[in-house]
């Protein structure tokens, strides 16, 4: 080789070496830099927890459409459910349900994990069909409901046996802050004045007030749910009723497991729902008396509750109820 070629080669490599420090040093900053400006402007409209999450390509309950957008980028289908529930399809069985706007349950894959969705949503509907599967967290469990004032439910409950035993109520959320509380009446009694249901965050019984001053309370609160819900979930509970105006007492215990999802209809419509069974057992000390009981409900994350139970009680006695119609805030 020449004294001319080596020179030029010489160069070419300073020049290649000079090349690559230059993006070594540079290029580790900016990006970082880059990702740092989005997670501040993400943060200061959706907050830091939602702006993490959206980075990290984790969907989180109650998020928007908006927000599921820029986590997850567009779904592959689109799939309305009356009234007024949406879900959202993505590759690799992902699925993403909504209830006014805002997530109610999600099923997704790590996103690393997820292919690269298409371009286009497909949208069809509307669709009475349940979910193919039961839907949760990213790891298959169902949360805490997110209720809100204003939710509104009515229900039928009957004796099978004794359908002129039918009572239609009218269960409405008038606050949802550290408790959940439901004022409850009787809508074919036109005499009939609301008692106040009062919950914690999990569905779970804290206390009755009724018109007249009168209702009870239970320590702990009642255990009907234990959160998050997945299959083969199990617990027991032994709870104190007490009466306000006359301090007796009675005691509650209650021995709870989450089944199998199944699809349910009731008039409200068709539902995949969770099964859960409760064995129940009431014990009165003024009476010397323990009643046996059952409690079997179907919980459907996306309406907030139960959409049937069916129980009994002292001397076999059983009730049907099912949810009549729903309206969701």
């Amino acid at each position: 080789m020449s004294r001319l070629s080596r020179r030029w080669w010489i160069c070419a490599l300073v020049l290649v070496i000079a090349n690559q420090a230059y993006v070594g040093a540079e290029g580790p900053t900016t990006a970082p830099a880059a990702d740092e400006a989005r997670r501040l402007e993400l943060a200061e409209k959706y907050g830091t927890e939602v702006a993490d999450a959206i980075l990290d390509g984790v969907v989180r309950i109650d998020m928007t459409m908006a927000q599921v957008l820029l986590t997850r980028g567009t779904p592959t289908r689109k799939e309305a459910v009356p009234p007024d529930a949406e879900l959202w399809h993505y590759p690799g069985g992902g699925e993403v349900a909504f209830s006014n706007g805002r997530v109610t349950y999600v099923q997704l894959p790590p996103k690393a994990q997820a292919q690269q969705p298409s371009a286009k949503a497909e949208r069809i509907g509307p669709s009475t069909a349940a979910p193919s599967r039961p839907l949760g967290t990213p790891s298959g469990e169902v949360p805490a409901p997110s209720s809100r004032v204003g939710d509104n439910y009515l229900y039928e409950s009957v004796d099978p046996e004794r359908t002129e035993s039918r009572i239609v109520t009218r269960r409405t959320v008038i606050s949802a802050a550290n408790e959940v509380v439901l004022s409850s009446i009787n809508v074919d009694n036109k005499k009939a004045k609301p008692r106040n249901l009062h919950f914690d965050r999990q569905w779970n019984l804290k206390g009755v007030r009724n018109a007249d001053g009168g209702g009870f309370d239970y320590s702990p609160p009642l255990k009907y749910f234990d959160f998050p819900l997945y299959p083969g979930k199990t617990w027991h509970q032994v709870s104190t009723e007490i009466n306000i105006k006359t301090e007796q007492t009675r005691t509650h215990t209650i021995s709870g497991v989450v089944g199998q999802w199944e699809d349910v209809s009731v008039p409200a419509g068709s539902f995949r729902a969770i099964k859960v069974s409760l064995q129940t057992q009431l014990f009165d000390p003024s009476k010397g008396e323990t009643i046996p009981g059952t409690d079997t409900s179907w919980y459907v994350p996306e309406v907030r509750r139960s959409v049937k139970s069916a129980t009994t009680g002292k001397d076999g006695d059983s009730r049907l109820i099912q949810l009549l119609n729903y309206e969701l805030n």
